[in-house]
């Protein structure tokens, strides 16, 4: 019943239709792993944050819709893709700082995705979010006055505190009984839940100027790093190739992830580091891996892998592999 990516198009097709709901929990030491967790998904984490990683996932999945808790220990950078013709909202058990492309979530804020179903979420340390996945067409049926979020990227507006925690007690409840197998109509209860914040949103407020260009500006830094990923740039050598001062580097990083450049840069070279070696591509060395995304200092690159993943690189290549030989 989970779904698989689309071989066609590579986008993420919606869980098949039936009405049995289907409820798992899944926990994992590893964050691409726990990333690939939710059904029908496409998403891409990077952590941020040192030590080993630990994420639980809670979800249930029914015809046409989707809910799921997930919580994580790490600081991250989400990228991440619903599946076709889907509405995603999310609610953060608190007012954690999440910042949803680039937007800080304010306090109270309900998020969701817009038009391609596509987002990229920075969440912190400790984070503990509710998702709701609708299918559209199922929202248009059972809500036809709603106007969908349709147009546009994601966005994330503020509802009475009172409606978000009814929310999120509902969504709990929801996961137990679909868990226990109950023999209820917990499909309507979710599409009113879900309708019933969604009716709340207003029109969208645009983006300051300054905001978007920093957004730009961290996006611009990682596509340079990922086009060339065996050459590390320096942060003088990326304030020159993009024309910006070393401050304005710095406020756009501090801002858009909370974390400097050159802390970010590591970050997402171990973390392509990492994804290498999970793969255990035959004849794949850590050295080669590690040279893959310009860490040339062997001791230096075993030290900073060790203290952003809480192991070494080794022990993350021996379990690739032998997940590969299986």
């Amino acid at each position: 019943m989970l779904a698989s990516t689309d071989s066609t198009n590579g986008v993420p097709p919606a869980p098949q239709a039936d009405a049995t709901w289907h409820a798992r929990s899944l926990q994992s030491a590893d964050v691409d792993e726990h990333a690939s967790h939710l059904s029908g998904w496409r998403q891409e984490y990077d952590q941020l944050g040192g030590g080993g990683f630990t994420g639980r996932l809670d979800e249930a999945v029914s015809d046409g819709v989707q809910l799921f808790r997930e919580r994580t220990s790490h600081r991250l950078r989400q990228r991440c893709e619903v599946w076709r013709d889907a509405v995603w909202c999310g609610i953060t058990a608190a007012d954690d700082g999440s910042r949803l492309d680039g937007r800080q979530v304010g306090a109270a804020g309900i998020m969701a995705s817009g038009s391609d179903g596509s987002f990229e979420l920075v969440s912190p340390a400790g984070h503990d979010i509710v998702g709701f996945v609708v299918a559209r067409d199922a929202l248009a049926l059972h809500a036809p006055q709603l106007a969908l979020p349709l147009s546009g990227g994601a966005a994330w507006w503020p509802v009475d505190p009172v409606q978000r925690q009814a929310a999120l007690v509902h969504a709990r409840a929801i996961l137990v009984l679909a868990a226990a197998g109950v023999a209820c109509d917990l499909r309507t209860a979710m599409l009113d839940v879900v309708a019933g914040l969604l009716a709340t949103r207003g029109p969208s407020r645009p983006e300051r100027g300054n905001a978007s260009a920093r957004r730009r500006l961290v996006a611009q830094v990682r596509e340079r790093v990922e086009a060339s990923p065996e050459r590390a740039p320096s942060v003088p050598e990326l304030c020159t190739a993009l024309h910006v001062s070393r401050r304005t580097l710095q406020y756009a990083f501090e801002d858009e992830v909370g974390v400097n450049p050159l802390a970010y840069l590591r970050s997402v070279r171990l973390n392509g580091v990492r994804r290498l070696l999970r793969e255990g591509a035959p004849g794949l060395t850590v050295q080669h891996a590690a040279a893959r995304w310009g860490f040339w200092n062997q001791s230096a690159f075993a030290s900073d892998y060790r203290r952003q993943f809480g192991e070494r690189a080794s022990d993350t290549l021996a379990r690739g592999a032998a997940s590969h030989s299986m």
